[in-house]
């Protein structure tokens, strides 16, 4: 281990910002009226191919700009924006010169903007690129007071079930990456902590080259979040309220803000959040089993609720000191509070005699510290940004403690007993990376790199049961453990890329990877170790027809380990009727993952179309068997091979310039062979998910947005997740040309977003009904300062301006 440490080491000094040759380009702007300097103008650097934002300033009080770190040997577009005055645009050529000082820019009042240029309405919500899907979050009206997971559910490659947790094709184990770095939270519950007001894209990778983890069933999904390009300081300021759908009494509450701070070689962002959320479903379940040929069964109903606060702050530096080197440093905090309460009313027979009724009162609470860091450093070898080394580090700690109880009443509120369950400890991360890009003179380029994942966590979870003698709670030793987890993984990896052809490019990888793992426990009979070298190649290949038609073909082997909570085989109870376990034996998921994808530009849209196909060898599932008399025990197990071929469809349309057309579909076949003691898991079937997006752009900056999502039944091991339609709608004004912006939202419009659930064996029956309460509204405000105009853009404009 050590040897792998230095050898790591001595590879690493990070982050990918690439730099050519640089210039700088000056000036001032007037009044056109009264000649007078004019301050806080924005001024923008566009490309002159397709007007996309590269880089920009704010002039000061004396009316001066400066922009810094522009690629010379070029011709750019320059754009001059004031509330209340007219655009202005002037064409720049860096062809001859590397620093240029323009001569005074004079602007004019008037209320017509830009005469005579076509102002592009809102971005499509999906696009499609040669290699990743990426979602315009930027353009979801419906989700600007949610998170990423209501961002994520309006993908048809994405699944999002009643409690938040994200499935990509299908499958919960993908690598969730924030800006590129790996989160220090459990994917799903990253990812609901993230306000989609922060987000800028969501890329979907599903076929990730080798220069990726190779760990996660289904691909990588990596959030980007907002950053300022342009000079000056600029502030993004979002709130929100609503109901919860259960009375007044509560509310659903949220704010967060962004400042960036940009001096040309030093960039600062600074945020922070503050969340209050309540999320009410009325539950009902039937359960029957049966043991010996005696058939028991419970009956349930109640009311659940899912609350608590989520706040933080964040804050990032990026300082480039010379022309070829590159530093930053990011830390995000966030402190978690996520609990959880129910009341159930149980009826218990034995055949078809009641036994018993009851109530069952629970609640959980969730307490979770979260620090996220990173620091990077990058060096272009003679101002080459694609010759470059980069090293960079990621420490993430994540500490929790959660309190689980469950008592149980008669009808007259008399305590008959309970459970408890408690659980403390931390678990943190350290990952250090190398790349290195070597470019042959043919366009050739080699890429190198090693990475080493260090992490520790530790669990001391205990059991009590409530004495009714005592009026207290006593510990179950039995039930009572430490765990100790340690993994580390060493990984090095090849990468070689370029074109037989101009039209025919090809990038072929190979990544290795070295698992040490040791966990430990109070009953060290149950110790587990493992030590294991794998292999992953990937092979990518693109075809670029003309610039209206391109093809690309994929394929490449990845891993899905389990997780720490997998392995740990004691007993937890969750109510009086269920408890969980995990399984020290199971193997981790391999993955075979092939792609053949097509994308066509349209004169009005894009089409694209994508067939998958994927082999997941030792796939995991949590299975429910019978552990007592109307109580299950729910755990993990290799259930044995699946395979899921797809067809994704995706089109873009604007019929009118006021009328944007979005739809998505997928459209796949599952099977699962397998079985486990006494029992065959062998399951098929064809499902499909849906999307349709419409967007309108009315007069007077109004804005409405209504989406529409179908899911389709789909197979589990042991039974059904029932299909559901959904229909969200947004109506969004903009005043001040963008500067301030608000958002009307009704979400679930028809109250048709229900999870119905069941599992059927030859000894048990569990069926579960969730319907989240209703209706839901939200308002949301966003303010802009200092900040350029996101509102009108021009014709072929893609560049985020915040």
């Amino acid at each position: 281990m050590k040897i792998r440490l230095t050898l790591t080491i001595s590879f690493c000094l990070s982050f990918l910002v690439f730099f050519s040759q640089l210039g700088r380009v000056s000036g001032r702007i007037l009044d056109g009226n009264s000649k007078d300097p004019m301050a806080y103008v924005t001024v923008s650097v566009l490309k002159k191919t397709d007007s996309s934002l590269l880089n920009g300033s704010v002039t000061d009080v004396d009316g001066f700009f400066k922009i810094q770190n522009i690629d010379i040997g070029q011709q750019y577009l320059i754009k001059y924006s004031f509330i209340g005055y007219k655009y202005h645009f002037q064409a720049i050529d860096f062809k001859g010169a590397q620093n240029l000082s323009l001569n005074d820019v004079v602007m004019f009042s008037d209320n017509n903007l830009l005469k005579n240029v076509e102002v592009l309405a809102d971005d499509p919500i999906i696009t499609y690129e040669i290699d990743k899907k990426v979602v315009n979050v930027e353009s979801m009206n419906t989700v600007v007071s949610q998170t990423a997971v209501e961002v994520l559910a309006n993908v048809p490659s994405i699944s999002v079930d009643m409690d938040g947790n994200v499935a990509l094709r299908g499958s919960s184990g993908f690598t969730l990456l924030i800006d590129g770095r790996p989160s220090a939270l459990p994917s799903s519950e990253a990812l609901q902590l993230i306000q989609a007001s922060n987000i800028k894209d969501i890329e979907i990778i599903t076929n990730p080259s080798a220069k990726y983890d190779a760990e996660g069933t289904s691909g990588v999904i990596n959030v980007i979040l907002k950053r300022n390009k342009l000079e000056g300081i600029s502030t993004l300021v979002n709130l929100n309220g609503g109901n919860s759908g259960n009375s007044s009494d509560f509310i659903n509450a949220g704010g967060d803000f962004i400042t960036s701070i940009n001096t040309g070689d030093f960039k600062f962002n600074i945020g922070g959040q503050y969340v209050n959320r309540n999320r009410f479903r009325d539950i009902e379940q039937i359960r029957r089993t049966t043991i010996g040929g005696v058939e028991s069964s419970i009956e349930s109903q109640g009311l659940h609720r899912f609350f608590g606060k989520n706040y933080g702050g964040n804050f990032a530096m990026e300082y480039n000191p010379s022309k070829s080197d590159f530093f930053n440093v990011g830390v995000n905090i966030t402190q978690r509070q996520w609990n959880a309460a129910a009341n159930y009313f149980f009826e218990e027979f034995s055949g078809d005699s009641l036994l018993n009724s009851y109530e069952n009162r629970e609640r959980t609470l969730r307490d979770f510290f979260v620090i996220s860091s990173s620091l990077g450093y990058q060096h272009l070898f003679n101002n080459d940004k694609n010759h470059y080394l980069s090293f960079s580090s990621t420490y993430n700690l994540y500490d929790g403690v959660e309190d689980a109880e469950t008592e149980f009443f008669t009808l007259d509120s008399i305590l008959l007993g309970g459970n408890r369950n408690t659980e403390v400890g931390p678990s943190n991360s350290l990952r250090l990376s190398l790349d290195y890009q070597y470019p042959f003179k043919n366009g050739v380029k080699f890429q190198l790199g090693a990475r080493t994942d260090f992490g520790f966590s530790g669990d001391d979870q205990d059991a009590f049961e409530y004495d009714l003698v005592n009026s207290e709670y006593f510990r179950l030793d039995s039930f009572s453990t430490d765990v100790s987890y340690v993994q580390n993984i060493y990984a090095g990896y090849g990468i070689i890329n370029g074109k037989i052809i101009d039209k025919l490019g090809y990038q072929l990888g190979l990544r290795a990877e070295y698992t040490d793992r040791l966990i430990e426990l109070t009953d060290a009979t149950f110790n587990t170790s493992i030590d294991r070298l794998d292999w992953f190649p990937s092979v990518h290949l693109s075809f670029s027809q003309n610039t209206k038609n391109q093809y690309k073909l994929s394929a490449s082997k990845r891993i899905n380990r389990p997780r720490s909570w997998h392995l740990e085989p004691f007993i937890a109870w969750e109510d009086p009727y269920t408890v969980r376990q995990g399984n020290p034996d199971l193997l981790p998921e391999y993955i075979q993952s092939y792609e053949l994808g097509y994308i066509r530009q349209l004169r009005k849209g894009s089409f694209s179309s994508e067939i998958y196909f994927r082999n997941t060898n030792n796939i995991r599932e949590r299975i429910q068997q019978v552990y007592d008399t109307n109580v299950i025990i729910k755990r993990p197990v290799n259930a044995g091979v699946s395979n899921a071929l797809g067809l994704e469809l995706a089109y873009n349309y604007k019929p009118f310039s006021w009328w944007i057309l979005d739809f998505g579909t997928n459209l796949f076949y599952y099977q699962i062979i397998g079985k486990i003691a006494g029992s065959s898991l062998d399951q098929e079937t064809f499902t499909y998910r849906g999307r349709l997006s419409n967007n309108f752009i009315l007069k007077h900056n109004f804005k409405i947005q209504f989406i529409t999502n179908y899911t389709a039944d789909v197979v589990t091991v042991q039974g059904v997740d029932k299909g559901f339609v959904s229909f969200d709608l947004a109506i969004k004004k903009d005043f001040q040309e963008g500067k301030l912006s608000t958002t009307f939202q009704f979400r679930n419009l028809l109250n048709t977003e229900r999870r119905e659930t069941w599992a059927d064996t030859q000894t048990l029956y569990s069926y579960r009904l969730a319907s989240p309460k209703w209706p839901i509204f939200t308002f949301s405000l966003s303010v802009r300062l200092n900040n350029f105009n996101s509102k009108d853009k021009i014709q072929l404009e893609k560049g985020s301006e915040f």
